[in-house]
Order: structure tokens, then sequence, then C-alpha cells
């Protein structure tokens, strides 16, 4: 298993840790937050979808162990960007200096470009069938979870 890159990623939900449009999990995905939580990364998710649901997904596929935050939309947080604002500060990141040595992991332009205004690392990842010129600007490209 490789070593995390990074001392936090925060992860989409969709498309990125699950088969998009289900509750699937990406093959390899659970291997690698498993091994990275081990090591003492910090990690949370930042979805669009609503913050109780995602809770309950990550609680349900036993995953809420290797995750310190787990933010969606709701009253007041609209959006990427806020989202993975919200995601930060549940982790206790805040920024600008919060987005050192962090990464947001995604399969849409959205999670790039939110990762970028922010200071965070961009990578995009293609597993879900988002072509890699649709990630333009990502700083990385991941086409399977790293092993």
């Amino acid at each position: 298993m490789v070593g995390c890159p990074f001392s936090c990623v925060v992860w989409d939900l969709d498309g990125t840790l699950l088969e998009r449009g289900g509750l699937t999990p990406v093959d390899g995905v659970e291997t690698l937050l498993a091994a990275w939580s081990a090591d003492g990364v910090e990690m949370a998710v930042a979805t669009s979808a609503p913050t109780g649901l995602a809770r309950r997904v990550v609680d349900e596929l036993g995953w809420s162990s290797w995750f310190g935050h787990v933010a969606g939309t709701g009253p007041g947080v609209v959006g990427k960007d806020e989202v993975l604002v919200e995601a930060l500060l549940g982790l206790g990141r805040v920024l600008p200096d919060g987005a050192v040595g962090a990464a947001m992991v995604g399969d849409a332009p959205t999670d790039v470009a939110a990762a970028r205004r922010h200071g965070l690392t961009a990578v995009g990842v293609t597993w879900s069938g988002t072509p890699a010129d649709v990630l333009g600007g990502a700083d990385l490209i991941w086409s399977h979870p790293p092993s």
C-alpha cells in the first residue's frame, strides 16, 4: 500500500468513494481508507448531498472511524466551496493555514475548482468515468485508487 502524500485528505462521496449513483464502494477505496487512517492521515468527506444522508451512508458502510468529519449541504452550507470549508473546519483546520498539506479528491470540475480556490492540492479522479480533460486544473489525476 502506498503511503499518503498528504497530511489531510477531503474526499467527495458520489463518484469518488462510491460508484456513481449508488452505494457500492469503488474497488480499492476501502483498503486505501483503512491504511491511510491507520497511518494517521486526517480525512473528511465533503459532498453535495445533504449532511444527514452523507453521515448515514458513511455510518452504514462502517467508515465512521476513518473520517474526522462528514460535511454536506444544509442550512447555511451550499455548494462545494462551502462544504469543503465545513469539512476542514470539522477537522480543526482553519483556512488559509488549514490547506497546508491537504488535498481534495473528487470526480467533478467543482471539486477541482473548490480545492484550487482554497489552496488545497486538487486531485481529480477518472475512475467514475469523468474524462481527465474535464478535470482541468487538477494538480494530480488518479485513474484508480493508489495501492
